[in-house]
């Protein structure tokens, strides 16, 4: 699980640990992975924190090995980390391109890298479950945001496709706008207005909307579910 240290990551993690999962907190601030970590513990369930820099293959490489060392071969993976708490809004025609290039190697190329270093793990089980969070700004955001959300959808397709042989699912979560201390400081709240005018069910999401989700995506009961992005807005965003 990377991005665990807050927000919906740190939600996931405690959903999949009370699903009876033993969980790595992954994330590249430590200090909070070994506070989600902490709550799980206290929570009777089994956590182990992990420091990663998912845009760094060399990194990934170290956590793929360090969870199997401490906790055995992963079967379900979660890819949450993402620049967007204080993501920087540049206009298209002007951005610097080393920023754009920053913020892809986070939110496309981190879960490129921690799924080919797991993949292994997976592959050897004959099982398993990989779970991409994408965001409802595939399909409406403008900007740098959008385009590496819409870019992890083909991610999505191409993974289930390479992986499906081996008995590994991979599906994606697009989550609408949820209440998290990230969302609430990074979204002005006549926008956040505007998005919950075009949802069809009239309230705002929370973290607790989106662990079913997660939860379904890695049960048994999504055995045959793959390739696929779920959106999960309150019916905010239209889709044929």
């Amino acid at each position: 699980m990377t991005g665990a240290a807050a927000g919906i990551g740190r939600a996931y993690a405690i959903g999949l640990a009370r699903a009876g999962a033993a969980v790595a907190v992954a994330d590249i601030n430590e200090a909070g992975a070994k506070e989600t970590a902490a709550l799980i513990e206290a929570d009777s369930g089994h956590a182990v924190p992990f420091a990663v820099d998912i845009s760094d293959r060399a990194s990934t490489l170290r956590l793929g090995d360090a969870v199997r060392d401490q906790l055995g071969n992963a079967h379900i993976v979660v890819n949450n980390a993402a620049i967007f708490h204080k993501l920087e809004k540049h206009p298209l025609l002007t951005v610097d391109i080393g920023y754009w290039r920053n913020v892809f190697s986070v939110n496309l190329d981190g879960a490129l890298l921690v799924t080919q270093a797991f993949a292994p793990q997976l592959i050897s089980n004959g099982w398993g479950r990989v779970i991409v969070q994408t965001s409802t700004a595939a399909y409406t955001g403008p900007g740098m945001y959008g385009a590496t959300k819409l870019a992890l959808l083909a991610l999505i397709r191409g993974f289930a496709k390479e992986l499906g042989g081996y008995g590994v699912t991979v599906n994606g979560i697009a989550p609408g706008a949820t209440m998290t201390d990230a969302m609430l400081d990074t979204v002005p709240q006549e926008r956040l207005g505007e998005i919950l005018a075009a949802q069809v069910i009239k309230r705002h999401g929370s973290t607790d909307d989106l662990v079913g989700p997660l939860l379904f995506l890695c049960s048994d009961a999504a055995a045959w579910v793959t390739g696929q992005t779920l959106l999960v807005d309150g019916g905010a965003t239209p889709r044929l």
